[in-house]
């Protein structure tokens, strides 16, 4: 069977760079650095670097030029910077997970966890190994992280986007070309909250879509 990573679904890009970085909830500013790569001024006067993008797969242009593939690797990026890794860390650790372990899809690999520390990744027992040094750690401490992350095959399939409390909303490529669905109905979030933002009552909108008030007012609070 065919990995997730290599089905076409997950490798065409169904995405703006705005819009990607909406769904992930990161800074569009942020998004683009990891697609595309930037310049950066060093230390030293009149030196300048440069960061490689992390996303792979986005194409240069407008339009669409992301694929899930990459959306899914930014999503886990700004896990990891939610959880307080910082992009100093994040970087050398997937170099090495690309480089030295030749792990090319480092951040879609259900072997990559984190604990706010350092990226971490299985080395084949129930340890975890930090990349950069390859220190072990307990595994129940990274337990608790990527939690609304689906794998199949041993890489990301698709997503749950945890903002949404009370209702599961999840982002698959084979389900609505990647928009963020609500699972139990099949439907993408934006034709459920545009007909409450066209002016119908949300009582009829929750009847028509078989809804729980609660679970239709966090589609609405979150996609605001």
């Amino acid at each position: 069977m065919q990995t997730p990573i290599g089905d076409a679904a997950h490798t065409t890009p169904i995405y703006s760079l705005t819009e990607a970085a909406q769904i992930v909830r990161a800074p569009s500013t942020s998004f683009a650095r990891w697609a595309h790569g930037h310049r950066f001024r060093q230390r030293s006067e009149g030196e300048w670097g440069w960061s490689a993008p992390i996303l792979t797969g986005v194409r240069p242009g407008r339009s669409f030029t992301v694929p899930f593939n990459a959306l899914a690797e930014a999503y886990i990026v700004e896990s990891f910077r939610r959880a307080g890794l910082p992009m100093a860390r994040i970087r050398p650790a997937v170099d090495v997970l690309r480089q030295e372990i030749g792990l090319e899809d480092a951040l879609l690999s259900e072997k990559l966890r984190t604990d706010g520390a350092e990226i971490l990744i299985e080395n084949g027992d129930r340890d975890l190994v930090v990349v950069r040094n390859h220190q072990g750690v307990f595994r129940d401490v990274v337990d608790q992280y990527l939690q609304s992350i689906v794998y199949r095959e041993g890489f990301v399939d698709f997503l749950r986007l945890p903002a949404f409390e009370h209702i599961e909303v999840v982002v698959d490529p084979h389900r609505n070309s990647g928009q963020p669905t609500v699972a139990k109905i099949g439907v993408r979030v934006e034709d459920v909250i545009s007909r409450v933002r066209a002016g119908e009552a949300m009582s009829d909108v929750a009847d028509d879509f078989g809804l729980e008030p609660v679970e239709l007012r966090s589609l609405l609070l979150q996609a605001a």
